[in-house]
């Protein structure tokens, strides 16, 4: 199923790469969280790395089509947890999706969005076909006056032993001609978009804070020592500071600082049923992202 993921994605890379008035646009992220204390015992660190590329296609005055394909790697480290029985209860987990999200704008400001996408998301050695999910995001939204879009939206995926259904806001307030409040992330299988603060200190520097409630989900390998192709979930609330720098009109960097609080892990058998669950102090995090567009 990976397989189908990446054939997908070649195909819309293809498509549109020979489309004319396509705004491509890509992101890449390097995420280290520190030791973290284990309420069980024994403490546990990580470092990820996610990957983005897409592209949107005006199809005419009023709509758009596009492609969003993103990836990521996680490496953990764990130091005697005690909640597993000092074993390390999973290895390195990696994932990929793929969203098509369309657009439809009306004369009067009216936004309608539909993202129908599919993940997959694994520990290194579980069964591929098992470690697919899908769904869609939808929201509207308008523009009551051209520096306020307010809108509501709902997520609808479809996990591994259950289904998430979510509701979030769409929000892109230019509040005055330097503070602005806007959704950081763009709601997907994890979670919904959350809210940041911005504000444009420099025509180069922009400072922001901002939260959100993230849930990963992976399916563990058939050889886990914990839960036979199993799933682990991981839920936290990421609150963050942001430094921004703008290097052109087409590229900038993101300096994040932050800390996950409410975090737990838990891990579930093959049908569904929880196995483990432990939780995490506030994890301390530091990240990078270099993003653009062309």
């Amino acid at each position: 199923m990976n397989k189908l993921i990446l054939t997908a994605a070649a195909l819309a890379v293809a498509s549109l790469a020979q489309a004319n008035d396509v705004t491509w646009n890509y992101s890449i992220t390097p995420v280290y969280a520190p030791s973290t204390d284990l309420d069980g015992g024994g403490e546990v660190s990580t470092t990820w790395l996610s990957s983005s590329l897409g592209a949107t296609k005006k199809i005419d005055q009023n709509q758009s089509l596009g492609f969003s394909i993103s990836g990521s790697q996680q490496s953990w480290s764990f130091d005697k947890p005690k909640a597993w029985g000092g074993v390390t209860p999973w290895q390195d987990l990696r994932s990929a999706q793929l969203t098509l999200p369309y657009s439809y704008a009306t004369a009067d400001g009216v936004i309608f969005s539909f993202s129908p996408g599919v993940q997959y998301a694994a520990e290194d050695g579980a069964d591929q076909g098992e470690s697919i999910n899908y769904g869609a995001n939808a929201f509207v939204a308008k523009y009551f006056s051209p520096s306020l879009m307010l809108g509501l939206g709902v997520g609808a995926w479809q996990a591994f032993e259950s289904n998430n259904v979510y509701p979030f806001l769409i929000v892109n307030w230019k509040i005055t001609d330097t503070l602005s409040l806007n959704n950081p992330f763009v709601a997907g299988p994890v979670g919904p978009a959350g809210l940041e603060l911005s504000w444009k200190a420099t025509p180069q520097w922009e400072l922001s804070a901002g939260g959100t409630w993230r849930s990963y989900e992976s399916r563990l390998a058939a050889n886990n020592p914990i839960a036979t192709n199993g799933v682990l979930q991981n839920n936290s609330v990421p609150l963050f500071v942001r430094a921004s720098y703008k290097m052109t009109d087409s590229a900038r960097l993101d300096f994040y600082a932050g800390t996950a609080v409410n975090g737990e892990f838990t891990i579930q058998n093959q049908q569904g049923n929880d196995v483990v669950t432990e939780k995490y102090s506030s994890m301390p995090f530091l990240g990078l992202t270099l993003s653009g567009k062309f």
